[in-house]
């Protein structure tokens, strides 16, 4: 089974705010008002107006997806201006186990070091276990507890540049 990974494209609007909310779908139970959050999430391929979108594609179909806002793009006022940010990282849950999450997140850093980025950086839950899991083991350090996101706890987690390249050499085993 092979899939791509590519830069979003207008087509893929409804295939990716699919998988996005395929993918929160299993913590729904978690947050408080799901239906209110569900509909931010379910909005994901507006992020593509001010950051790369990346999408997974297997037999034409998007399976999964990404966005890396750059330096100096607009983002949460809890990651410096300078940093790259990876957020929403989504698979289809019948398409994990198949490195789609850990080819986007590959993405991403190349992204990174494309835009000379200090550090890139991301806020998850330890709800999330399958991405947190990924993403201590690329080096990524939890750096700071942020405040709940409907009830939900969250950090901040952070990559410097100097790092980045091993992160791809991980991901490349």
């Amino acid at each position: 089974m092979s899939y791509l990974i590519r830069p979003y494209e207008a087509a893929d609007r409804d295939g990716v705010n699919r998988v996005a909310l395929a993918a929160f779908g299993q913590y729904q139970h978690e947050y408080e008002d799901w239906p209110a959050f569900s509909e931010g999430i379910g909005r994901m391929a507006d992020l593509a107006v001010q950051a790369d979108l990346l999408v997974a594609e297997l037999d034409g179909q998007v399976v999964g997806a990404i966005v890396h806002v750059g330096p100096g793009k607009p983002r949460s006022a809890i990651f410096p201006d300078d940093w790259s940010v990876i957020r929403m990282l989504v698979v289809d849950p019948a398409h994990r186990g198949l490195g789609i999450g850990g080819d986007l997140v590959a993405a991403c850093l190349r992204c990174a070091i494309r835009d000379d980025a200090p550090a890139i950086g991301l806020h998850t839950s330890p709800i999330m276990t399958s991405a947190l899991r990924l993403y201590t083991s690329l080096g990524f350090t939890r750096n700071r507890d942020l405040d709940p996101i409907r009830g939900v706890p969250y950090g901040r987690y952070v990559l410097p540049a100097s790092e980045l390249q091993a992160a791809l050499d991980r991901l490349a085993r």
